[in-house]
């Protein structure tokens, strides 16, 4: 069942950029705190520090998005 978690935060990644921006990034995050899980479990601790670091630059652009949004209203 794993297995087919991972392939699906996989494909949330490669199908991400198909979305509007706020979409995106969502899709994005999910997929990284997917396949941080994968990498925990396979004890690849350079890759969950580098998908920690996405899911953090992602999730303030998400803010950055929401806030201009707000602000075009």
């Amino acid at each position: 069942m794993e297995l087919i978690a991972y392939w699906i935060g996989a494909t949330m990644m490669i199908v991400a950029p198909l979305f509007k921006i706020k979409t995106w990034i969502i899709l994005v995050i999910i997929g990284l705190i997917v396949l941080t899980h994968q990498a925990i479990n396979n004890e690849l601790y350079n890759l969950v520090f580098l998908n920690l670091c996405s899911i953090f630059i992602y999730s303030f652009r998400f803010n950055k998005e929401q806030q201009k949004e707000k602000i075009t209203l």
